[in-house]
């Protein structure tokens, strides 16, 4: 049965396909051609051109199509090949990280009334505990191994909401990939309710679960079939939730519904969000009845929303500019806006939160995390100074944790600071006396390595930044450079013990800060999309030339990694110079790029037109579009050794791509060595065996020293 049928047994099929060899670690099928035939190929002609796809039959193809079986049996039997020899490199390597993991720190509560929460890994899964502010008395709250009602673990949560009375937990837990249920979990007896709330949207960027004020309903976001929240909805304790009203429907398939709290705690948010646009509403949690808006949607303009007290709201906003500005509005006239703090070139305003007496604001400068705080009282700034300037600081989800500043007149700020040294540690900014105090433990960083910032010039003249890790007082051997460039995301920094296994070796991790990402405002994001989709490659080849002309990093020692919209970075920089690097390794890569922008049902689709254009209806995107994608431009030559990762599950990413990908450069030129690696149980995110992603970093590192020629 075709697994994209809704009675599909996906875990069953999967488990055979694993039984058969055709998923990584499992023993290996004999070995079956998988050619393309001439009635596979598929021929279309778009815009006037006449496009021919090789593996097009892949397009509409199930997983238990026995030719995808066959093929995926050939793929498995490549990788070993190449891996295979690397066995006990690898597992040295997973020793060395095994043996680089810091001891794990303190857990620091967040605050919020009389309690202090945190989450934490226990033998089954995770928890939710809390501490008693006065009498430090500690609760599990919430355990995954707890059983439901059919007795079953309920498994881990990734999202969590004590109700305002304080008697009920509301937590979620994953039903299938982009849907999740809510239950609700008595405090005091331990007793699970009979409801459960069925095909909830949670929003990668909290963990908080929205209550209306009376502790009688819950406020969240519903998914359609695609996966989408499309909307927002109340789910009365004790109703069906058929019954709970529809506060507002998002129907255009570009946006999505999430669904947040201010810091006030006084309105809930409901966001409609696309790529490049958003439109807010005011709930107030005291009367439900109906959601006010701020301001209507304008094409391009973003516009995010906190409430810290009294008649006012702050709002952080490109309106002016793409690097964004700070505004403030009254409740009475939520679209009056008033400038709080103007955009600046070079310097976007990426994060804002409204306290009683405090507003702060994250920023993003050449490449580079900056925190700055607004004295309501004085009408001051303020910046926070961290330890290492080449470091992902700020109070945001990323970076101090979800939902780490709850309280709405805190006597501190709680920030997080990660850097390529050391993982992320968690301060207390003092308000009153402008310290920072270490909340988590700190581990000290070995004096072994060095964090640089270094810089590359485009060919358009642009300065494009880069941050290096490296091992001190040594010359390098080679480099792994990463990029991504896409959806004004940045590259930060982060602390992976299994990197530490490279610089020990004398290879560098490099982070090119292209444009189309983030790392320096929305201006950097714009400068890279639309008709300026290209200049993201043109950076990244422009970052490995900077790094052997400037002495730093031999010739042909750079190996090429990215993830998702990083792997169409990645594979079409192959593409355009494949004598420039060593070796190209991407997860979960986007590189049958056109094929999914020419579907109307692709997931990425809508998303794409802000970043690409409109590749159905506008010639000069379809062209930009079928210049970049790697899967259609692959050269007929030998090309230098490639990883690859994949999950059957991936509803972002298809596992159809990647395969095409696979094949076609293989079909290329013959001696083409692709290691690909497929996941059946996890999502766009990483495996769902902790293990599997373990074992998958040691490979990645095992592969580039391989492919850099260092034993």
């Amino acid at each position: 049965m075709p697994l994209n049928t809704p009675t599909a047994d996906r875990r069953t099929l999967l488990k055979g396909l694993a039984g058969a060899g055709l998923l990584a670690g499992a023993p290996l099928a004999p070995v079956v051609a998988a050619e393309a035939a001439s009635s596979g190929a598929r021929t279309r002609v778009v815009h006037g051109v006449t496009i021919t796809d090789p593996f097009g039959w892949l397009d509409d193809a199930a997983l238990d199509d026995p030719q995808v079986v066959r093929m995926m049996a050939e793929f498995a039997n490549a990788a070993q090949e190449i891996m295979a020899p690397l066995g006990g490199l690898i597992s040295q390597l997973r020793a060395e990280a095994d043996a680089a993991i810091p001891p794990a720190l303190a857990p620091a509560p967040v605050w919020d009334g009389q309690h202090g929460y945190w989450s934490e890994w226990g033998p089954g899964g995770r928890q939710l505990w809390r501490e008693h502010r006065a009498t430090g008395e500690r609760q599990l709250l919430l355990d995954a191994v707890e059983s439901d009602a059919h007795g079953r673990p309920i498994g881990d949560f990734v999202a969590w909401g004590l109700s305002p009375d304080g008697t009920v937990l509301a937590f979620a837990t994953v039903s299938t990939p982009e849907h999740h249920d809510i239950r609700f979990k008595h405090i005091a007896t331990g007793r699970l309710h009979a409801d459960v709330v069925r095909d909830v949207g949670v929003q990668i960027t909290s963990e908080r679960l929205v209550w209306t004020a009376d502790s009688r309903g819950m406020i969240y976001g519903q998914v359609d079939a695609t996966g989408r929240p499309s909307q927002a909805r109340i789910q009365w304790l004790g109703e069906a939730q058929a019954a709970g009203p529809v506060l507002f429907e998002e129907r255009d398939p570009a946006f999505f519904v999430e669904i947040r709290q201010t810091t006030s705690g006084r309105f809930a948010l409901i966001n409609s969000v696309s790529v490049d646009a958003s439109e807010v509403r005011l709930l107030d949690r005291r009367d439900p009845s109906g959601p006010r808006l701020v301001s209507s949607r304008q094409p391009r303009r973003i516009y995010t929303v906190d409430h810290g007290e009294g008649d006012r709201i702050d709002i952080l906003t490109n309106d002016t500019h793409p690097n964004f500005r700070l505004v403030s509005a009254d409740l009475a006239h939520p679209d009056r806006w008033r400038e709080v703090l103007p955009a600046q070139d070079r310097t976007g305003l990426a994060w804002h939160q409204a306290f009683r007496r405090h507003l702060m604001v994250s920023e993003r400068h050449e490449g580079a995390s900056r925190v700055r705080m607004l004295d309501r009282a004085s009408g001051s700034w303020r910046s926070i100074v961290f330890p290492d300037a080449i470091a992902a600081a700020g109070f945001d989800r990323w970076t101090a944790g979800p939902e780490a500043n709850r309280e709405p007149d805190p006597a501190a700020l709680r920030l997080g600071v990660a850097t390529f040294a050391r993982p992320r540690e968690l301060f207390d900014y003092d308000f009153a006396s402008g310290t920072l105090v270490a909340r988590s433990g700190q581990n000290r960083p070995s004096d072994r390595y060095l964090s640089e910032r270094l810089f590359a010039t485009a060919p358009d003249g642009t300065v494009i930044p880069m941050s290096m890790f490296r091992p001190r007082g040594q010359p390098l051997r080679g480099a792994v450079l990463y990029g991504y460039g896409a959806y004004g995301v940045p590259s930060d920094p982060d602390f992976d013990a299994q990197r530490l296994s490279l610089l020990d070796r004398g290879v560098a991790y490099v982070i090119a800060h292209v444009r189309g990402g983030g790392d320096l405002g929305g201006a950097w994001h714009d400068a890279g999309r639309g008709e300026a989709r290209g200049k993201p490659v043109d950076d990244f080849i422009a970052c490995a030339h900077a790094l052997v002309a400037q002495g730093i990093v031999p010739p042909r020692q750079i190996v090429s990694m990215g993830r998702s919209a990083g792997g169409w970075l990645v594979g079409a920089a192959l593409n355009r110079a494949p004598d420039l690097w060593a070796g190209m390794m991407a997860d979960v890569p986007f590189v049958d790029v056109l094929t999914s922008l020419l579907d109307p049902q692709s997931p990425v689709a809508a998303a794409e037109i802000s970043e690409v254009g409109d590749v159905v209806n506008d010639p000069a995107a379809f062209g930009r579009v079928l210049r970049l994608c790697p899967y259609r431009n692959i050269p007929t030559s030998k090309l230098p050794p490639i990883y690859l990762t994949a999950s059957l599950a991936d509803v972002r990413i298809p596992w159809r791509g990647v395969l095409k990908y696979v094949a076609r450069l293989r079909a290329a030129y013959p001696g083409n060595a692709v290691a690909l690696r497929l996941d059946r149980d996890g999502n766009h995110w990483g495996p769902a065996d902790p293990a599997t992603g373990e074992a998958w970093r040691a490979e990645r590192v095992a592969f580039a020293l391989k492919a850099l020629g260092i034993s």
